[in-house]
């Protein structure tokens, strides 16, 4: 795969974030390329790029990534054939985790859960067959609301991920991925990343390149043990029908990506043009310190990827990301890192903490837990794929809901950057929501995602031998890992 370089970058305090990069060519190997004009040229590939400013991960490195890399997929009620073209097209190195929320049928109705392990269990049949000397394609699957997961979290040190009304895994797509960590992070302790495909996706094809495009984006930073990494991936193009024809239009960015992409950007954006200093903590203490940034330019549109459903990162960070509820989860991502960094703004007033809780100047708490600093610097890449992606169209309800819980977790967890800078993106956004009736009807005000602790505060061993009690009598099914588990077994008759 042949990428832009990511050359230009932006830090704030342990964070740093990229502008987009592109992928350029999915097979890329050296040699003479050719022009858009048809000559060969061994400086320029097809899009025009100089060799010099692209960068090229060989095949070899792709799959040093994707085989240490587990994939999660959250679904509700997608076709379970949709559902099956996305996970027949993650490359075979990856283990794949799907986390099901689908609604379940009662006594005598089709149990959608049960018919999304059975396409697992076929193609497992139809990747490997009955020879069980293969190296088997790893899979798991269980279902959000397993009680057994439930009482993990419970027992573990996360039980406000329960839904007190009847002790369930909350609903929400952020509680999924949750989920999916703590188990990827459970029974796959050596691997080193974890990515994120959602369900929905009509062209299986697509998702092969979000993978390899995950593994090249994680090869150019530094090792996990010396960085964190995260790669968020932006697609080429979402395109629409025209209604009543059979025409096609390319959409380069999504209804709701469009608002919460340009509230976080002015976020950055006004923590560069406001102030002149910041904070980090060393040893337990804050010092001043001037900003560094590594590029000059405008950030006025450094946010591309803020509700990237397809992303991936170290599974270190993954643990010690605080996930927002429900929709939210993807854009909060950007609020706590940048919190976590260390990074806040001079205004003339001391930065206040309490009990390890970032205060912002009227003295509120903000957020869920201790606001712990990040313990090596974070680097996040954004990529544009050349895939476009196809996936059922949602109304305009559900994406009014959306982008207001994403400018939710942003307004209510604002670093503090000074009272003009805070004060004039609040305003701005509650403006905005209130234009464009996003504000929660009870309050009168934006949604408040729910942010939760992170997984590292859990006890992931006990968490582990909890989970196995799913395995005997609760939804958690698991494929490719021998004849005595509990997926593995009614897959080969031939050997019984």
């Amino acid at each position: 795969m042949r990428l832009t370089k990511p050359t230009r970058s932006h830090r704030f305090g342990r964070l740093r974030i990229f502008e987009e990069i592109s992928v350029t060519n999915l097979d890329g190997e050296s040699g003479p390329l050719t022009t858009v004009e048809g000559v060969e040229d061994e400086d320029r590939d097809h899009d025009g790029h100089q060799e010099s400013e692209t960068v090229y991960r060989s095949p070899e490195t792709l799959s040093r990534v994707l085989e240490q890399m587990v994939i999660i997929v959250p679904c509700k009620n997608e076709s379970v054939d949709v559902i099956r073209g996305v996970i027949s097209a993650i490359p075979p190195s990856c283990r794949v985790i799907l986390v099901s929320n689908c609604e379940r049928g009662g006594p005598g109705v089709d149990d959608q859960y049960m018919q999304q392990v059975k396409m697992l269990k076929t193609l497992q049949v139809e990747l490997h067959g009955c020879n069980l000397h293969m190296k088997q394609r790893q899979m798991l699957a269980i279902h959000q609301k397993d009680i057994h997961a439930a009482e993990a979290f419970r027992i573990s040190g996360l039980p406000e991920l329960l839904d007190p009304a009847n002790g369930t895994i909350r609903d929400g797509k952020g509680e999924g991925m949750l989920l999916g960590v703590a188990i990827a992070a459970a029974l796959f302790p050596r691997h080193r990343y974890v990515g994120f495909i959602d369900a929905d996706n009509l062209l299986p094809q697509s998702v092969d390149e979000y993978c390899k495009a995950y593994a090249a984006g994680l090869s150019l930073g530094p090792p996990p043990e010396q960085e964190h990494t995260m790669v968020r991936l932006r697609w080429a193009s979402k395109p629409k029908r025209v209604p009543g024809t059979t025409r096609y239009v390319h959409v380069t960015e999504g209804r709701c990506s469009r608002v919460v992409n340009k509230w976080l950007s002015k976020l950055f954006a006004s923590i560069r043009d406001e102030h002149q200093y910041h904070y980090t903590t060393v040893h337990g203490g804050a010092i001043k310190i001037p900003p560094t940034t590594c590029s000059s330019a405008p950030v006025s549109g450094l946010v591309s990827t803020a509700n990237a459903g397809e992303h991936a990162m170290t599974m270190g960070l993954a643990l010690k990301l605080r996930m927002a509820a429900g929709y939210a989860v993807e854009p909060c991502h950007f609020v706590d890192l940048l919190e976590r960094s260390g990074f806040a703004y001079y205004s003339g007033a001391d930065l206040k903490e309490s009990k390890g809780l970032l205060t912002d100047y009227a003295g509120e708490k903000r957020g869920s837990g201790a606001a712990r600093p990040l313990n090596k610097p974070t680097r996040i890449l954004q990529i544009r794929t050349l895939s476009p992606h196809f996936h059922r169209e949602s109304d305009e309800g559900h994406i009014r809901r959306m982008w207001a819980v994403g400018l939710g977790a942003i307004y209510h967890n604002l670093v503090p950057v000074g009272h003009r800078a805070v004060s004039e993106l609040r305003e701005g956004m509650h403006k905005f929501a209130k234009e464009n009736g996003g504000l929660d009807a009870r309050t009168g005000k934006l949604p408040e995602p729910r942010i939760y602790r992170p997984l590292e505060e859990m006890n992931m061993e006990r968490f582990r031998q909890l989970l196995g009690e799913s395995l005997r009598d609760g939804t958690l099914r698991r494929f490719g890992f021998g004849r005595n588990m509990n997926g593995d077994e009614p897959i080969c008759t031939c050997h019984t």
